[in-house]
């Protein structure tokens, strides 16, 4: 049978726009249904050496200075992979074109910007899909299907930390720092991963309290508005579960390390980004035991190669980048109707989650979530 093939145009060549070019290049190797691949047609970087340097390596046909230059494509998925402050009027325009979209978390540097390019978005017609990555991780669906059957019981708990250290060797600060383009600091660009993590595995955040601390400053002096470094927040959900999240990206001894535990009351399990390959569920009465989510029967089994055949292979980041990849060019062709891929008014809730932890650490009290409607 041959594959449908979707006409991916994509803005932005940065770090992310590479995990993009390369999860398009490869999801079109998957042995899952529906069976389609990528043409990778146009990438647009006003940095058009870095842009041309990625059409090279991976395969874009052609490249712009302007995203405006993308809609004359004929595309059939707009993927925005920019920074957070151009991540609104490219996505609306596309979408407003009749081009599905799929673009980079957070949604927007604002709930309310967040709020106006979800509805825009969802006025026009078109699929439409936030980049929660973490929602592609075999054994973050089999947390998922665990917790859904009832085998851990009741849940109470989820915790979470997320620390990295983001500073260049020469203590440069990109973009990223600068709350005028990005917003949040590691509240957005960190914690948005465990909040959403938190509302896809156990359900809505209602409230919320926080601590947030601020120590960069940016040596070319470019850049006077630091936003915030690091947080801690505590929190209720809505099934009256606590939750706790923790994030820095100035922490020198942490490459990446990235983790949950949720607590119910028949079970616990934790993971950890380092072996996100494996999940640990503890029992009453029992030691932990270590689930390598990569057997028969596992979420994304057979993805890549038929399963268990010559055992049971670990994945890694850049395939996990794929499955979601192979979920948007089906949810663009139209052959998928079903995903868990984050939508835009997901983003919107986590962008209005984030707003509120800001809020809470400036006026030190507990604040609801107030969602728009």
């Amino acid at each position: 049978m041959t594959k449908t093939t979707v006409r991916v145009g994509q803005l932005g060549a940065g770090f992310i726009g590479q995990m993009h070019s390369l999860a398009f290049s490869n999801a079109g190797f998957s042995r899952l249904q529906p069976e389609v691949r990528a043409d990778l047609v146009a990438i647009a970087d006003v940095n058009q050496a870095a842009a041309a340097d990625i059409a090279e390596r991976y395969g874009w046909t052609a490249t712009h200075n302007d995203w405006n230059g993308l809609l004359g494509e004929d595309l059939g998925l707009f993927v925005n992979a920019g920074p957070n402050d151009l991540h609104s009027a490219p996505t609306i325009a596309a979408a407003q074109a009749g081009i599905p979209v799929f673009c980079e978390k957070p949604l927007a540097s604002s709930g309310d910007v967040a709020y106006k390019l979800w509805k825009a978005v969802a006025a026009a017609g078109v699929e439409h899909r936030c980049a929660f990555m973490h929602r592609f991780i075999p054994a973050v669906q089999f947390a998922r299907e665990l917790i859904a059957s009832g085998e851990l019981g009741e849940i109470r708990h989820f915790r979470s930390r997320f620390l990295m250290n983001m500073l260049a060797p020469d203590g440069s600060v990109s973009w990223r720092f600068d709350r005028g383009r990005s917003g949040a600091g590691a509240i957005g660009d960190l914690g948005s991963h465990h909040i959403d993590l938190a509302r896809f595995l156990v359900g809505e955040v209602q409230e919320i309290a926080a601590l947030t601390g601020t120590w960069t400053v940016d040596p070319a002096q470019l850049i006077t508005d630091v936003n915030d470094d690091s947080f801690i927040a505590i929190g209720r959900l809505e099934n009256g579960a606590t939750a706790s999240f923790e994030a820095s990206r100035v922490v020198a001894s942490h490459a990446l390390t990235g983790e949950f535990e949720i607590d119910g009351t028949k079970g616990s399990i934790s993971w950890n980004m380092e072996r996100l390959n494996e999940l640990t569920i503890r029992r009453p009465g029992q030691g932990p035991m270590t689930q390598m989510v990569t057997r028969p029967g596992h979420p994304m089994e057979g993805f890549w190669l038929p399963g268990g055949v010559q055992g049971s292979h670990p994945l890694g980041w850049n395939e996990c980048f794929a499955h979601q990849a192979h979920d948007m060019l089906g949810l663009a062709s139209g052959h998928l109707t079903d995903s868990v891929a984050a939508t835009f008014e997901d983003g919107y809730r986590v962008a209005e989650i984030v707003d509120t932890i800001e809020r809470s650490a400036k006026e030190r009290r507990t604040l609801p979530i107030a969602f728009k409607a």
